[in-house]
């Protein structure tokens, strides 16, 4: 019966996550290629150093509680304990407002203004702070939302409001301002991203006011130093994690004009599509691995991820190949011709991702099954490595130097999780095609 259940969540969830992910991904597209036409170079600049602020600013505010939620509504869920899950999704709810409205203050009154101008010497991004504030609060609320529809094994509901449901309305209304007067400033673009964002938030509140109804009320509290000894950890790794993944484009940002961010961040764009396949794998994998870790059934949970990478590795190669023989054109057919530079980026960058996903879903593991520390110990490690070896090869190399320690950072950080998997866990995560034989017979 315990086998039937993991094959039908597989099947089930890898396939609202694997539409999910390529819709996102598609729309995500679609919504970039939409404001490539709409701003300047130098806006387009901007606006990606204005999305990376409020994604960091987000994590900041989120608290760690992404993974924590998903955490303690699995184990509560697989203990048959819903009232504990019912009380854990209200206190999670209520310390993510606190975080994020602090957050937002912080942006709203002299923070985010600072940044914009003296970090990334940016006039466009400070004028857009306020509406930025926004953002961060209904970027917040969104993944912590997600989420807790994952920990539920709910893959479709948190997939549609990860991100997809916010990008498709953005999609819809970039188009149509695009059709009306076929061009923006940065302005117009964050207040619409900004009613996407709270659209969907909106949403997401209200299916989730009726699972919780139909949840036991519990008495029990859920005691607040168990929820932050779990989250502030993965709080401080995220960070760390996000550093590492946005290090480059800040740094670019820092020290060369805002048309050389622009062709990089529209590169680092189309890596979605290299990462897409694990992503799916992640947002399926998730509460997987806390049942299964928590039941010490280590066989079954290698078999299930070392599958699952195979998978993945799979059409991310197939990706790979098209960015190197094609990357140049993919590029101006996506954003324009001014983008057709950076297709030596894109193939640089491309080799960190296919990395990742060859290691599979190691990092996801270690922060799911108590190793938060270590997970934190090798993210600074790797990050530290990335940022000095992007300032260094910044001037004299200036996009491709910053991709090549992007890349190489990566590489680094996924051999260590791995190993790091291993040691802590006793497990593999990596892709292997013997996985792929006799699947039918063990899910």
């Amino acid at each position: 019966m315990y086998k039937q259940s993991i094959k039908q969540k597989l099947l089930r969830g890898g396939a609202w996550a694997f539409a999910g992910k390529v819709a996102a991904a598609l729309t995500g597209l679609a919504v970039n290629a939409l404001l490539a036409r709409l701003l300047t170079p130098e806006e387009m600049g901007a606006y990606f150093l204005t999305f990376s602020l409020v994604s960091v600013a987000a994590i900041a505010a989120q608290l760690g509680l992404t993974q924590t939620i998903v955490r303690l509504v699995a184990e509560s869920m697989g203990t048959d304990q819903p009232g504990r899950a019912r009380q854990s999704i209200i206190l999670v709810i209520r310390l993510t407002a606190v975080g994020a409205f602090v957050v937002a203050a912080i942006l709203a009154f002299g923070g985010g203004q600072w940044v914009a101008e003296r970090v990334f010497h940016s006039a466009l991004m400070a004028q857009a702070m306020g509406l930025v504030a926004v953002w961060v609060v209904a970027l917040t609320f969104q993944n912590v939302l997600a989420e807790v529809f994952r920990g539920f094994h709910d893959i479709r509901l948190a997939s549609l409001f990860s991100g997809l449901s916010t990008a498709i309305l953005a999609m819809l209304m970039f188009a149509g301002l695009w059709l009306a007067q076929g061009h923006a400033d940065l302005d117009q673009v964050v207040l619409l991203m900004v009613i996407a964002g709270l659209s969907s938030v909106a949403l997401s509140t209200l299916l989730l006011g009726k699972k919780l109804t139909a949840l036991p009320k519990s008495e029990a509290l859920i005691p607040l130093q168990e929820v932050f000894s779990i989250a502030w950890p993965l709080w401080l790794t995220n960070l760390t994690l996000f550093v590492l993944s946005q290090a480059d484009l800040w740094i670019l940002g820092m020290f060369r004009a805002q048309d050389e961010v622009a062709i990089y961040g529209a590169a680092a764009r189309l890596l979605t599509l290299v990462a897409m396949s694990l992503m799916v794998v992640n947002a399926v994998v998730q509460p997987m691995i806390v049942e299964m870790h928590s039941q010490n059934n280590k066989e079954k949970l290698e078999r299930v991820l070392r599958t699952t990478a195979t998978i993945a590795g799979i059409p991310a190669f197939i990706v790979l190949v098209l960015f190197v023989a094609w990357g140049n054109n993919i590029l101006a057919l996506v954003f324009g011709d001014f983008y057709k530079s950076g297709g030596g980026i894109l193939f640089i960058l491309s080799l960190g991702q296919l990395a990742n996903v060859w290691a599979g879903s190691c990092g996801l593991t270690l922060m799911l099954t108590g190793h938060q520390m270590t997970m934190l110990a090798i993210t600074i490690v790797s990050g530290f490595i990335t940022v000095a070896g992007a300032l260094l090869l910044v001037g004299p190399y200036g996009a491709i130097g910053v991709a090549s320690s992007a890349a190489f950072g990566m590489i680094l950080q996924n051999v260590l999780m791995l190993v790091g998997v291993k040691r802590k866990v006793g497990i593999w995560t990596h892709l292997s095609p013997v996985y792929l034989m006799g699947m039918g017979r063990w899910v």
